[in-house]
C-alpha cells in the first residue's frame, strides 16, 4: 500500500490574478452572498424550530417524520440549495441515489470541507452521523437536529455501542430516511482515503458509496487540521465566480457473508472501490500517526545536525565498548563537542539525563538499511541482556516505544499489555513484539522507517541539500520582500535600492559561509563523520549493477 503525502495538511497560495479577483469580489459580490446566506439560514432555522416544536428530547429518535414535518424538511432542503446556488456553488450529479430499501446507508467520501453540507441538502437531508456538539452550533444546530441525526457523544463510554445500535435499528426499520455518514470521520485534502470508521458497516446491510469531487482550478474549500482558517475558506470561496461540486453515486454495495461477519473487511473493500473510482490511493495512517511521522523526521534532522558538529561518528561515540551511562555535564566531552552546543538538546530529548542507550539505538536505526530488523535485534540486545536474546522487560520496552515510536505513556503501556500475556506479565518476547508491529500496528513501522539511512552518506547529503534549498528559499523570500518594499516607496527608490543591494550582499555572504559549512560537512567529511563507508560501498556496487 502506498504512503501518500500527509492528507491532513492543505496549503493555499493564490496567484496574483486570484488575489486581485478576491479583493474585487470580496467588496462587491461577497457582501451580497453573505446577506442572502444569512436570510436563507435564518428562514431555514425558523422552519426547523417550528418543525421541532412539541417534540421532547427523545421523540426525535423514536420514529421518522411524516406529514407536515416531512414537508417542512423538504422545504428546508430547497432553501439551503438556493442559498448555495446564490453563493456560486454549481452541482453536477452523476449516477442515481438509491432508495432506502436498496441502500439504507450512504457512505460519503472524501470528506474535505464544511461545504460538504451541500451534498447533504442535495441528498434530501438523510440522517447524518455527527458529533453531539454540532447540534448546538448556531443556525446549523437546529438544521442538523431536523435531519433526525445519529449523534455521537464522545465523552460517553457507551456512545460507540449506542451509535451502532441506532444505525442498525434505522437501517432495518421501515419509513426511515437513509443514514448518511462520512466514514473517514474527519476532513482531509482528498489526496487519499484514510481508514474508514466502522459504524456504517456493523449493521451488515447494503451501503451506497457516494463520491464528492470539488473540481476547481483553485482549491479554496479544503479545510484540514493544518491549513487555512475557516473564515478565510469562506471569504475565498464566496469570492469566486463559481465553485464546482460533482456528486457521484456508485452502485449499492451488498456485503458478502464474510463482510457481514467482519465489518473491518467490509469497510476496507468499500474504501477500495471508492479509491479506485476517484483515482487516489489509500492509507491506514490516522492524524496522530502522521504527527508521529513528522516528529520522527524532525528528530532525524536534529541528530544529523549534531553529527555535523562532531569530530567522530555517533556510531563510534555510542559504541558498546564505551559506557552508555554518562553525566549530562560531561556529555559534550564524551561526544567531542562544546558542552553549551545547542544541538546537544536532542540527546536529552531522546535519553533523559544519563542513559545514552536510546541515542545508540536511533543511531543504529539511522545507519542500517532495514530499521525494523535493526530495532527488533538491538532492543533485545541493549535492554535487559540478563533476560536472554529474545526477551525484554515491559518497563524497558515502554520507554523504548515512547522514545522511538513517540507514543505517550498511556499508549506505550497499552501497547506492551497487548503484546504480552497481560498486565501482570513483566516480560515481552521478541516474536510478540514483531507480530504486534507487523500485524496490529503497521503504522508504527512507518515511524521507525523515518530513521533509515539518516546518518549514512546518502542521508546526510540529502539533508545537506535540503538545508541548501531551505536557505535558498529563505534568501529568495527576503529579496522579494525587500523589492516589494522598494516598489512601495517610490520617492526613496534609489536609497532603498542601495539598502537592498547592501543587505542582500550581506545575506549572500552569510549564506555562502553556511553553504560552505553544509557542503564540507555533508560531502567532504561524510565518510569520517558517519562511519558509513561500507553502506556507501554497497550503494556504489548496486549502482554498478544497475548500469
Amino acid at each position: 500500500m502506498s504512503d501518500p503525502k500527509n492528507p491532513f495538511v492543505h496549503s493555499l497560495t493564490l496567484s496574483s490574478i486570484q488575489l486581485v479577483k478576491v479583493c474585487v469580489l470580496s467588496v462587491t459580490l461577497l457582501p451580497i452572498r453573505l446577506l442572502i446566506a444569512l436570510i436563507c439560514l435564518t428562514l431555514a432555522t425558523i422552519l426547523a424550530v417550528v418543525g421541532l416544536k412539541g417534540l421532547e428530547k427523545g421523540d426525535i429518535d423514536k420514529r421518522p417524520f411524516t406529514g407536515w414535518r416531512l414537508a417542512v424538511r423538504n422545504v428546508i432542503c430547497y432553501i439551503l440549495r438556493f442559498m448555495f446556488f446564490c453563493s456560486g456553488f454549481s452541482v453536477k450529479i452523476v449516477g442515481k441515489q438509491a432508495s432506502p430499501e436498496d441502500a439504507p446507508i450512504l457512505a460519503v467520501a472524501p470528506h474535505s470541507s464544511f461545504f460538504d453540507a451541500l451534498a447533504v441538502c442535495v441528498m434530501g437531508a438523510p440522517s447524518v452521523v455527527a458529533k453531539a456538539e454540532t447540534s448546538s452550533i448556531p443556525f446549523w444546530g437546529s438544521l442538523i437536529k431536523y435531519t433526525q441525526p445519529v449523534l455521537v457523544h464522545r465523552l460517553d463510554t457507551n456512545s460507540r455501542l449506542n451509535t451502532i445500535k441506532q444505525i442498525t435499528e434505522r437501517s432495518e426499520g421501515r419509513g426511515w430516511q437513509q443514514v448518511q455518514i462520512f466514514p473517514e470521520g474527519t476532513c482531509t485534502n482528498r489526496s487519499c482515503l484514510i481508514t474508514f470508521r466502522l459504524g456504517a458497516f456493523y449493521p451488515g446491510v447494503a451501503v451506497q458509496p457516494v463520491l464528492l469531487k470539488w473540481d476547481n482550478m483553485t482549491d479554496c474549500v479544503t479545510w484540514t487540521w493544518e491549513g487555512i482558517e475557516a473564515w478565510r475558506i469562506i471569504v475565498y470561496t464566496l469570492s469566486q465566480f463559481y465553485t464546482n461540486l460533482t456528486i457521484e453515486y456508485l452502485p449499492p454495495y451488498n456485503p458478502t457473508k464474510e463482510e457481514v461477519q467482519d465489518p473491518k473487511l467490509f469497510a476496507a473493500n468499500i474504501r477500495a472501490v471508492m479509491a479506485d473510482s476517484l483515482g487516489v490511493t489509500t492509507t491506514d495512517c490516522n492524524y496522530l500517526d502522521y504527527l508521529r511521522i513528522e516528529k520522527s523526521r524532525t528528530l532525524v534532522k536534529k541528530v544529523q545536525k549534531l553529527q555535523r558538529k562532531m569530530l567522530m561518528p555517533l556510531i563510534e561515540a555510542t559504541s558498546e565498548e564505551k559506557q552508555l551511562t554518562v553525566n549530562m555535564d560531561l556529555l559534550g566531552e564524551r561526544l567531542g563537542v562544546a558542552q553549551d552546543l545547542s544541538e546537544l538538546s536532542v540527546v536529552e530529548e531522546l535519553c533523559g539525563k544519563v542513559d545514552l542507550r536510546n541515542l545508540r539505538l536511533v543511531t543504529l536505526l539511522a545507519t542500517e538499511e532495514d530499521a525494523l530488523e535493526t530495532f527488533l535485534a538491538q532492543t533485545f540486545i541493549m535492554y535487559n541482556p540478563e533476560l536472554g536474546p529474545d526477551k525484554v522487560s515491559s518497563e524497558s520496552l515502554e520507554g523504548v516505544l515512547s522514545t522511538v515510536m513517540l507514543l505517550n505513556q498511556k499508549e506505550a503501556k497499552e501497547a506492551v499489555v497487548n503484546m504480552s500475556k497481560g498486565e501482570d506479565d513483566l516480560v515481552v518476547d521478541k516474536k510478540d513484539l514483531e507480530d504486534f508491529l507487523l500485524n496490529k500496528k503497521p503504522n508504527y513501522v512507518k515511524v521507525l522507517r523515518c530513521w533509515e539511512m539518516g546518518l549514512t552518506e546518502a542521508g546526510m547529503t540529502a539533508a545537506g541539500m535540503g538545508d541548501l534549498l531551505a536557505m535558498s528559499a529563505s534568501l529568495t523570500k527576503e529579496m522579494n520582500r525587500r523589492m516589494e518594499k522598494v516598489a512601495e516607496s517610490g520617492s526613496n527608490l534609489l536609497s532603498a535600492g542601495k539598502e537592498v543591494v547592501s543587505d542582500v550582499s550581506a545575506t549572500i555572504t552569510a549564506s555562502r559561509d553556511k553553504v560552505t559549512d553544509v557542503l564540507s560537512s555533508a560531502v567532504t567529511s561524510l565518510h569520517k563523520r558517519t562511519g558509513s563507508g561500507n553502506i556507501g560501498s554497497k550503494s556504489e556496487t548496486s549502482d554498478k549493477k544497475l548500469d
